[in-house]
């Protein structure tokens, strides 16, 4: 069972409830229905929809529902009451669901918050954990010129509180593949390009942090279809890819499909330069603003 830390996101935290409360039912020898009818004799609430709901993160469950549901499906008592603390570490509001962080990217956050280790491959886009205040702003200014000032500050304000999970007691592993043509796109003015291309080599000679540079020269690549990252979260049996487009966000959760984007990463990173040649390929683009 999950060992209980402090300042856990309750995202994670709500998906590891959801994902316990399905192998419980599993390891019960239930159908849903049957759990739902089980759970009955104890609260008439219990519905087949409302337990899919709860295994599927669209429901954050009170604990009492969660002591309900481990008595229906016989969970020893011990792991129950941790089943019971996730339920209510669950239900607390993190940072992200109180700011600026948009509602569709809420949920990224909070995973992100928690990852052990996060793996991102970007083809056009400096990653919005390496990227400076001043990148931000020029950045969503440009994607959305419509935005008023007043929400665009709070927009960079979220993303500059994001990047606090690189400098935490026990940051994440963060491994960065970007193509060439990141380093050729200028955002902003030249001081403020300069400055982003001066914190991508402040990134590269952190411990937990590798930055690599796909060159043009590699060719054809498994990346060509689109930016995407993988994170691998505590007690979790699966890491989780995610990608973001024009038309929302997309979580790849199955074994299958979470493979297929580490062995693209994998790829990706043996075409790519190695840390001190893409460092050297930054600091060449850099002269050039200099």
């Amino acid at each position: 069972m999950v060992a209980l830390t402090s300042g856990v996101s309750p995202t994670l935290r709500l998906w590891q409830v959801a994902e316990s409360c399905k192998n419980y039912r599993d390891a019960a020898g239930l159908t849903i229905e049957e759990a739902a009818e089980r759970l009955r004799s104890r609260s008439a609430r219990w519905s087949r929809s409302k337990i899919q709901r709860l295994e599927t993160r669209l429901y954050a469950p009170q604990p009492t529902e969660i002591e309900q549901l481990t008595a229906g499906y016989g969970v020893p008592a011990d792991e129950a009451a941790a089943l019971v603390q996730m339920a209510r570490e669950a239900r607390q509001k993190g940072w992200w669901q109180t700011s600026a962080i948009p509602k569709h990217f809420q949920t990224f956050v909070g995973l992100e918050a928690a990852a052990t280790e996060i793996r991102q491959f970007d083809l056009a886009l400096i990653p919005g954990l390496l990227q400076t205040s001043d990148y931000a702003r020029a950045l969503m200014a440009a994607i959305e010129p419509a935005t008023p000032p007043d929400v665009l500050e709070h927009l960079v304000a979220g993303r500059m509180s994001r990047q606090q999970v690189l400098t935490r007691a026990d940051p994440p592993h963060l491994s960065v593949i970007m193509s060439e043509a990141v380093l050729h796109c200028q955002v902003g003015s030249r001081r403020v390009w300069r400055g982003q291309l001066e914190r991508l080599l402040e990134a590269i000679d952190s411990q937990n942090i590798v930055i690599q540079i796909l060159p043009f020269t590699a060719g054809p690549h498994p990346g060509l279809e689109g930016s995407f990252e993988v994170l691998s979260l505590p007690d979790l049996a699966c890491d989780v890819g995610f990608a973001e487009g024009t038309i929302g966000s997309l979580y790849m959760e199955s074994p299958e499909d979470v493979r297929r984007c580490v062995m693209r990463f994998a790829t990706l990173s043996t075409v790519a330069l190695l840390p001190d040649a893409s460092a050297a390929l930054v600091s060449s683009v850099l002269k050039e603003y200099q």
